[in-house]
């Protein structure tokens, strides 16, 4: 068997009672609505009114304020994310907020000349110019629609664990296993964070990305690693736990394994510290196996270069008065200090004293890679511009129209077709929020959606999207069955979509394949899962994760038959 072969605006209650306080205030405003009082009242008296009116203004601007934060939230809530009018509407009400209630135009939110010396050392020119806007942007809107996304899914990975350690590993194989790897550099394209989610690939630096911005979520520090000499496969996640540095590699979707595992884990739960790789070299070496010479070395990881990911504006003092101005509801992450701020002594410190000055002779920069890609996503045309549209179309599915209305032509029949209802796109926000028994239900009918009447004419343009929308759905539906831990189902739905779709999307059944084989250890089928890594030649990027799982599962199986 060869891959050729598989190949969150106001609530009703809310809005009710704002609008009965104004209709009253305005009713005891009229004359004649009320008796006439002395218009010299004792002075004890107009002091305690003073008080009260002054108590009442400080509460009415309070709440107007919540008003406008609530109000912006809401619109920028993940599963609106597809709705670009929200994204205007919302800035314009965080720039509200900026002028009424965060007080930027006495005080504004830019970099102080004390700071700059200390952010020049680690920023360059654009971003330092991004961290100094005082407004609000598009992007920064965009910026806060992906922190409730990324909250939302870093929730839905950890639930039932019980330290950090099983957070971080439990996160990382959801990011893994939402976000496949696309083996193919050609294949990459320039996209945003949300994007990249929902279409469900990426390159490794994208995964990586995706990642870290979870952890933040968590309030967890983490960080690409790359040697001094850049290299294709050759890029780790450091996450900062205590005094250790844990250790990721996002092109196989694997932690670096510590040397004590459970015998008979299928996956590695352990993950290896960079102290442990620096004491002992060979853990690396015995992961990678032939291909360690194309791999992270002990021997680099003395001295790599650590880049802090993350967008300009998450750094910024606009975004941490926001954070500080959010309710108790919304709990979702907007902005990490770089510098020492009210006794955090900052990101970039952190690194400098973790685990006794392990990374001293790193060289440690703010990566301008976030915004250089988002920037890209922004800025595509022509032939870019059309391939991207074209990946995004399944997700415009389906197009609704009623049958009953149809009108007989000589060709067949015709209907009135409705707009896209986008329920794919829907589906698959509610998948990376965790709700995958909904969503395994909506790629069921998604499924069924993608045929049509023999004798109805179709635009040729929605019978493609109803087809890419089966197809993706088909992919998802089994991840979907993977990560409820439904694995034996799971791995029916891949071997359905290699059969189904034989050769349409080599990335996808690349991803298919390595789920597929998870999918079999874990559900106690270690000779299916063997063959699948044994028989199977993986792309280049890959070949490390296949030699190491047929090693650890035949390890497992043999012991289980003694």
């Amino acid at each position: 068997m060869t891959f050729s072969n598989l190949t969150r605006c106001i609530s009703a209650s809310r809005l009710g009672l704002i609008t009965g306080v104004c209709c009253f205030a305005l009713f005891i405003s009229i004359p004649g609505c009320k008796e006439k009082t002395s218009t010299a009242p004792p002075a004890k008296n107009a002091k305690s009114q003073t008080t009260a009116s002054k108590s009442s203004s400080t509460s009415q601007n309070g709440s107007e304020c919540d008003t406008y934060i609530d109000n912006t939230m809401s619109m920028l809530e993940p599963e609106r994310l597809g709705i670009s009018s929200f994204v205007v509407r919302a800035v314009g009400l965080l720039n509200q907020w900026a002028s009424k209630c965060g007080n930027f135009d006495a005080d504004k939110p830019a970099l102080t000349d004390s700071q700059k010396p200390f952010f020049k050392k680690y920023l360059g020119e654009a971003q330092l110019a991004k961290m100094d806007l005082v407004r609000f942007t598009e992007s920064d809107a965009k910026f806060i629609r992906d922190s409730q996304l990324f909250n939302g899914m870093v929730n839905a990975a950890i639930e039932g664990k019980s330290n950090d350690v099983e957070r971080v590993t439990a996160a990382f194989y959801y990011c893994m296993s939402n976000v496949s790897l696309i083996t193919n550099k050609q294949n990459v394209l320039p996209l945003s964070p949300y994007e990249i989610c929902i279409l469900g690939a990426a390159s490794a630096e994208q995964r990586a990305w995706i990642y870290i911005d979870m952890l933040r979520q968590l309030r967890l520090d983490a960080v690409l690693l790359k040697p001094a000499k850049e290299s294709p496969y050759k890029l780790l996640v450091g996450v900062l736990l205590d005094e250790n540095i844990y250790l990721f590699d996002p092109v196989l979707g694997l932690p670096i394994p510590a040397k004590d595992q459970p015998a008979d884990a299928v996956l590695i739960p352990n993950p290896a510290t960079l102290a442990d790789v620096l004491k002992s070299p060979a853990i690396l070496k015995d992961f990678y196996g032939e291909e360690a010479a194309n791999r992270f070395s002990a021997e680099e990881l003395k001295a790599p270069q650590v880049l802090i990911i993350g967008r300009s504006c998450e750094w910024s003092t606009r975004m941490r008065r926001l954070e500080d101005s959010l309710s108790r509801k919304q709990t979702f992450v907007l902005f990490r200090n770089l510098e020492e701020l009210k006794g955090d002594p900052g990101f970039i410190s952190h690194l400098q004293t973790i685990g006794k000055g392990i990374l001293k002779d790193a060289e440690i920069k703010v990566s301008e890679y976030p915004d250089n890609e988002i920037n890209a996503s922004e800025a595509v045309t022509g032939d870019l511009e059309k391939r991207i549209a074209s990946v995004k179309l399944p997700f415009n599915a389906p197009v609704p129209y009623d049958v009953k209305l149809r009108k007989e032509t000589k060709d067949g029949f015709v209907v009135p077709w409705g707009a896209p209802t986008k329920k794919l796109l829907k589906t698959r926000t509610v998948q990376l929020l965790g709700d995958q028994k909904s969503a395994i239900e909506s790629y069921v009918t998604t499924r069924l959606e993608s045929g049509f009447p023999s004798d109805l004419i179709v635009p040729q343009k929605t019978r493609l999207m109803h087809g890419m929308a089966a197809h993706e759905a088909t992919y998802f539906l089994g991840l979907g069955q993977y990560l409820l831990g439904e694995d034996a189902a799971a791995s029916q739905a891949f071997n359905d979509y290699f059969r189904l779709y034989p050769g349409v999307n080599p990335e996808r059944t690349i991803a298919a394949i390595y789920l597929m084989a998870f999918s079999d250890a874990k559900s106690g089928k270690l000779s299916s899962a063997i063959l699948t890594v044994g028989e199977n030649k993986p792309p280049a990027a890959l070949k490390p994760a296949f030699r190491y799982l047929e090693k650890r599962w035949r390890a497992i199986r043999d012991n289980a038959s003694k």
